[in-house]
């Protein structure tokens, strides 16, 4: 399946993320397109089969837990999208000492929905990219998951 996987990232940790989710879902036989949010219209979102959306989580005008502003510049770009149960999934980075937790994961969850996607497995919520032991592999777990959960014979859709 053709998946496209779009991301924001602040210090490289989120689209090192990103990259491990592609690497899995490459090695489970599907094409990935990754691609950082400044660069994706609604109409590439619209043409994927798939797709995966990922961001940190930040502290932005004393508001904490909000997704980086280039991705709430995607999500006001395509805030008139209709995804009609268009699978879709979320990661997201964050640092558990802070109240809002992966905040950014709630609001990618909450553009899905309104566009009447379909989220196909719990969002991920990383917490300590860099500072945690064993945040890889929760990520690889993860992308498994979701690989597992496109595989058309176990959706029981054949045209995919």
């Amino acid at each position: 399946m053709n998946i496209l996987l779009i991301y924001a990232t602040n210090s490289g940790s989120t689209a090192e993320a990103a990259n491990i989710i592609a690497d899995v879902l490459t090695g489970k036989g599907h094409a990935v397109s990754v691609k950082n949010a400044t660069t994706v219209t609604p109409e590439d979102v619209l043409a994927a089969p798939f797709f995966i959306l990922g961001s940190p989580s930040w502290n932005h005008d004393d508001l904490e837990g909000q997704p980086l502003p280039e991705m709430e510049e995607f999500i006001a770009r395509c805030k008139d999208i209709k995804l009609n149960g268009k699978p879709c999934a979320v990661f997201g980075l964050g640092d558990s000492s802070y109240t809002y937790f992966c905040g950014a994961v709630t609001y990618l969850e909450a553009f899905i929905k309104r566009a009447k996607g379909t989220l196909i497995v719990p969002s991920l919520k990383v917490d300590g990219f860099y500072m945690k032991p064993g945040a890889s592999e929760n990520i690889t777990k993860w992308a498994k998951e979701v690989a597992e959960k496109m595989d058309p014979r176990l959706r029981g859709d054949d045209n995919l």
